[in-house]
């Protein structure tokens, strides 16, 4: 067995961006160019980027700004959330409740599904009313929500904006179809830990040209087409060129990082078969997983968090998990949104039993064997004391 992290030189990481040498290659002439050009916002690169992503997601329009909180932001502003609800998941990232508030919009938030740890459709159907303007569904850990075509037909019969949150599902998708196609607007993240990303910044993406036009007139503070004319309220949302630059040479891998990702998965699933207290969620084989993080489920008899820990300071494994506590547990949002403990149960109860082991590019077959080694050594003495085997 590999050395404790007290002896050891390396850690095996939740998560970790990915360059390798011939996407450096790539890189570094692309940022030269824009430091000697002078022209380090909506240029060439850019523009690029956005219709290479329109290209690959499938939609009409794909829009590149400073993050992909901003890209939620614009799009709940467009479709006029103000005094209005808007439909999410408790286990979801904060900002994306943020986001509704900064735009005046009232969070409701809905439970997930165990299955898929998507939001739960029917708990959020139940919760549309005369008040509902969107509903945001994340497609969670990287697995499109299967439920989306049902829901965007209710959303439709009822004058609802369906948005995609495809913050983890890069190259995700369901049969042909590709995350951030499948609703009135998707919005995409390039944060460092992400499938892809460009350092930081964000992508909307969109088939409603007016939308689209919207998007690239308050990126940069609603300037018109003179640069003395500011024509809506806007905001300073741009992505840079050395951004956009960054960004376009990680889609091109994009398909052959997630194709990796699937294998780890298997890799885990072969190691981990015997795990009798580890649930390893399936999924129909008509979803492309992209698998920005492995959700898996501890047996209620095992201490999740000694077993975090023990993994980090004694082996120098991290796992990560998905959104626990839940968005309506964080201190940020309790006082605020006012919904007591109990009230989301699904999220409550298994949130707080999932681990997500390293599923990341840096990761190799040999990481997998050792953390699902690992992972069996230990489990024993990760056990609740009251009922350990």
């Amino acid at each position: 067995m590999r050395m404790s992290n007290s002896q050891s030189t390396r850690m095996i990481r939740g998560a970790r961006p990915y360059f390798d040498d011939s996407e450096i290659e790539e890189i570094l002439p692309g940022v030269e160019s824009i430091l000697r050009s002078g022209w380090l916002i909506l240029g060439e690169h850019t523009a690029a980027f956005e219709e290479e992503f329109r290209r690959y997601v499938g939609s009409r329009y794909a829009v590149a700004v400073s993050s992909c909180s901003a890209a939620l932001q614009i799009v709940l502003r467009y479709y006029k959330v103000d005094g209005r609800d808007v439909i999410l998941p408790t286990n979801n990232f904060p900002g994306d409740v943020s986001a509704v508030l900064y735009e005046g919009g009232t969070p409701v938030l809905a439970d997930m599904d165990p299955a898929t740890f998507c939001i739960d459709t029917d708990d959020a159907m139940r919760r549309l009313t005369e008040r509902t303007r969107a509903v945001i569904v994340t497609h969670l850990a990287g697995l499109v929500y299967p439920d989306i075509d049902r829901l965007r037909a209710e959303c439709a019969k009822r004058g609802v904006f369906l948005i995609e949150d495809a913050s983890h599902a890069h190259g995700a998708a369901i049969g042909k179809r590709k995350a951030g196609s499948l609703a009135d607007a998707g919005v995409f993240s390039f944060y460092p830990t992400k499938i892809m990303t460009s350092s930081v910044g964000g992508m909307i993406t969109t088939d409603d040209e007016k939308l689209a036009e919207y998007a690239r007139l308050v990126r940069h503070h609603g300037q018109g087409k003179r640069r003395e004319d500011f024509v809506s309220m806007g905001s300073d949302w741009c992505m840079s060129e050395i951004h956009a630059v960054t960004g376009l040479a990680q889609l091109k891998r994009l398909d052959e990082r997630v194709d990796y990702r699937n294998q780890l998965v298997d890799w885990y699933r072969q190691e981990l078969a015997g795990a009798d207290w580890l649930e390893i969620p399936r999924y129909p084989a008509q979803f492309r997983h992209a698998y920005y993080k492995l959700p898996t489920i501890v047996a209620e008899d095992v201490n999740r968090d000694l077993l975090r820990q023990t993994l980090e300071t004694e082996f120098g494994i991290q796992n990560g998990t998905v959104y626990d506590p839940p968005c309506h547990l964080q201190g940020a949002f309790r006082e605020l949104l006012r919904i007591p403990e109990g009230s989301l149960p699904n999220a409550e109860r298994i949130l707080a039993r999932q681990l997500c082991p390293p599923v990341h590019t840096s990761v190799t077959r040999e990481d997998v064997a050792f953390v699902a080694e690992t992972m069996l050594s230990v489990i024993e003495r990760c056990r609740v004391p009251s009922r350990r085997r």
